[in-house]
């Protein structure tokens, strides 16, 4: 996939303290990719640079195949006493737009029903939404969320995530997203790109990384040490070996090949999964390293 927008070797710093050092990554046209790390990380600040609120830093942003970029970078700010309609009227005449596109974009969000209540009415999770409408007024190519479901609850976060999914898959809009819900963010991305004290430590692709990747695979049986001695006489990598169960590293096609194995021995399997590890424990493993 060829990409829209690419950072290259950007660092940053305040007086002695690094908060971006030598990040680099590209993002492709319609890809929705998470952006990971502990408070402090360097998040918001790569965020900041990409949309244009940071000047002092080091290294380059290609823009070049950018129409536009709309963010919502803090918490959007609205007029209460205000509909949602004539809040997003107010910011498209600051942007050149007009009705029609407030309209779509209400719709889009599904906030069509909601438009002439006022904003104060509003839950969190609706305002979260009309503030990604207003990031997406000039019709940006890249859409840039830092932590758009934070303080969301579950059904308020669920939505996010589906209109987001929406906007990405609709209108072919590149979305860079921050999240400290790892879940959700399994959920939605097509890659994640983790941050560590201002650096990229690693680019997860969820589409390819995932089909390489090796599982654990939980083998119980009636024989735990049979099945030890089959897997290892195999050239299995055996992790662990229970009273009840055995768990192996195999890559993500083995499975089968480990149960013809088994039952060619006769070994009586009661339980047959795989373990597989989360982004949240990739993130966990990465930040205590």
């Amino acid at each position: 996939m060829s990409y829209v927008l690419k950072v290259n070797s950007v660092s940053k710093k305040a007086k002695d303290f690094q908060i971006l050092k030598n990040v680099s990554f590209e993002l492709g046209r319609g890809e929705i990719v998470g952006l990971i790390g502990p408070n402090g990380a360097g998040k918001t600040s790569i965020m900041k640079v990409i949309v244009g609120l940071t000047k002092n830093y080091t290294g380059d942003v290609d823009l070049s195949r950018v129409r536009d970029i709309g963010s919502m970078i803090e918490t959007p700010s609205f007029y209460p006493y205000n509909t949602g309609y004539q809040n997003l009227m107010y910011f498209a005449g600051l942007n050149g737009v007009g009705a029609k596109r407030v309209e779509e974009l209400l719709d889009l969000l599904g906030l069509s029903e909601a438009a002439n209540k006022n904003v104060k009415a509003y839950s969190l999770g609706m305002r979260q939404r009309l503030g990604i409408a207003q990031a997406l007024l000039k019709e940006p190519d890249v859409l840039v969320l830092d932590e758009p479901t934070n303080g969301l609850d579950p059904e308020g976060i669920y939505e996010i995530r589906e209109y987001i999914r929406k906007i990405a898959s609709e209108k072919n809009i590149t979305v860079l997203i921050s999240s400290h819900l790892l879940g959700e963010l399994e959920k939605m991305c097509d890659k994640a790109i983790m941050i560590k004290k201002g650096e990229v430590v690693q680019i997860l692709d969820f589409h390819n990384d995932l089909k390489k990747k090796q599982v654990t695979l939980v083998i119980e049986s009636l024989d735990s040490e049979m099945t030890n001695k089959l897997l290892l006489e195999n050239g299995y990598n055996v992790i662990s070996n229970h009273e009840e169960e055995v768990r192996v590293k195999i890559g993500a096609n083995e499975k089968q090949d480990i149960a013809r194995l088994l039952a060619s021995h006769e070994v009586v399997l009661t339980g047959l999964y795989e373990a597989n590890e989360t982004l949240e424990d990739t993130f966990l493993e990465l930040i205590r390293a």
